[in-house]
């Protein structure tokens, strides 16, 4: 195995160590000592490794107490982290051997370290002192390489929270942020984490009044609670925010004054962009095509007026209503739905209705595939070819580059740990 950082356990009996060094020779080593194994560090460990223990680099960390589970974990963690910023080495691989020590001080060493990316060694043997019960005889030593557990089994929490948060899952990142805080050192952080999460998930639920609440709260607790590697995470959060704050101030102003509304229609792109992503293109086809009927109707509204499900029959042109007749509603309002609504565009001379008009073809065949699908009229799922055209077909009708949509960042487990 080839690592940048080897980690051992140093007990009584420097022999399995020895042997260990010998075979995996690394260019670094960690020794994790009691304070009485410190000493066979300089006095039997390196001597016994001959010239390459005068050159080795190495450091020996001696733990507070040996015998105390937690306290072990916590002194091993910091010393690997101390170790990878004095060797210039933040990105280090570990093979960690934990044959030494007290059974605390080994079964700290896989705990402390079984997030990282690390692989872990054994010196077993053949032979064993006590009628085979006791420690490996000298020259019986055989090398075992072992799988670290957390990578097979992919258990670790902090691995489950950065993999739902960058899927989106943002209400099971939530409950996974809050169960950490409950058990982690880091609770503030924790906390602030989860409280984030919430208002990502009332974001992308179109909950805009809760996710304007919470944003700024998670912002203010993270800056004080996370750790300085989370700063272009937190970056990207901020531009999330100003973002989110537009969209919902453009929203509440379209509503109450009929003010155009482009940092609203571009964060329902984006939303719609994430359920394409995430494979669910049902609901991507059904917000692509929500984002054009929103753009005809604020077009028709703050331009001309006229609100898509109460149209005054003053307000429609005699020579739409000889083309195309109103459609009134059992209520006796005169509505317009998509297509009606972008031919009173093109009548009244507007840019995106004249745009429609030149691309009705192909909207007409994409839009009438969506329509006999699961969320529309149909029972046929849709497609993820569909889903790419309807995507490519309405960016491009709207002028919308999907490099410049909101994007949520994603969150590298390593930086929580």
């Amino acid at each position: 195995m080839n690592a940048d950082i080897f980690v051992c356990t140093v007990g009584g009996s420097p022999a399995p160590i020895i042997f260990s060094l010998q075979q995996h020779a690394p260019g670094h080593v960690l020794f994790i000592c009691s304070a009485s194994s410190a000493a066979a560090v300089q006095e039997q460990i390196l001597p016994a490794l001959s010239d390459a223990g005068h050159t080795l680099r190495h450091s020996v960390e001696v733990l507070h107490n040996e015998q105390d589970l937690l306290a072990c974990v916590r002194d091993i963690r910091a010393a690997v982290e101390r170790a990878r910023a004095v060797w210039d080495l933040p990105q280090a691989s570990l093979l960690a051997d934990f044959t030494g020590g007290t059974k605390v001080m080994s079964a700290a060493l896989v705990l402390a370290l079984m997030e990282y990316d690390v692989a872990f060694t054994y010196i077993g043997g053949g032979q064993r002192s006590k009628n085979g019960l006791g420690t490996v005889l000298d020259g019986e030593e055989r090398v075992m390489q072992l799988a670290n557990p957390w990578d097979v089994l992919a258990f670790s929490p902090v691995q489950q929270l950065a993999d739902a948060f960058t899927s989106c899952q943002f209400t099971t990142a939530a409950r996974l942020a809050a169960d950490l805080a409950a058990r982690s050192e880091q609770a503030a952080f924790f906390h602030a984490l989860a409280l984030l999460c919430e208002g990502y998930a009332a974001w992308d639920g179109f909950d805009y009044p809760t996710a304007r609440t919470l944003f700024p709260k998670a912002l203010t607790q993270l800056a004080a609670a996370a750790p300085a590697r989370l700063s272009a995470f937190l970056d990207t959060v901020r531009e999330n925010d100003a973002a989110l704050q537009a969209a919902a101030r453009e929203l509440a102003a379209f509503t109450e004054q009929r003010s155009p509304c482009p940092a609203y229609l571009q964060d329902l792109a984006a939303n719609a962009l994430r359920r394409e992503q995430q494979g669910r293109y049902d609901d991507a086809v059904a917000r692509f095509y929500c984002l054009l009927e929103k753009a005809a109707q604020v077009e028709l509204c703050c331009r001309y007026g006229i609100e898509t499900s109460n149209v005054k029959p003053e307000q429609l042109p005699e020579a739409f209503c000889r083309e195309t007749p109103p459609l009134v509603s059992h209520d006796g309002r005169i509505q317009l739905p998509l297509f009606r609504a972008y031919s009173l565009l093109a009548c009244l001379h507007n840019p995106l209705g004249q745009t429609f008009l030149e691309n009705q073809e192909e909207l007409t065949a994409v839009l009438a595939a969506r329509n006999s699908s699961l969320l529309a009229h149909g029972f046929s799922p849709v497609s993820a070819a569909l889903c790419k055209t309807l995507r490519q077909l309405v960016l491009r009708f709207l002028h919308l580059e999907a490099s410049v949509l909101p994007s949520f960042p994603t969150l590298d487990p390593a930086l929580l740990k």
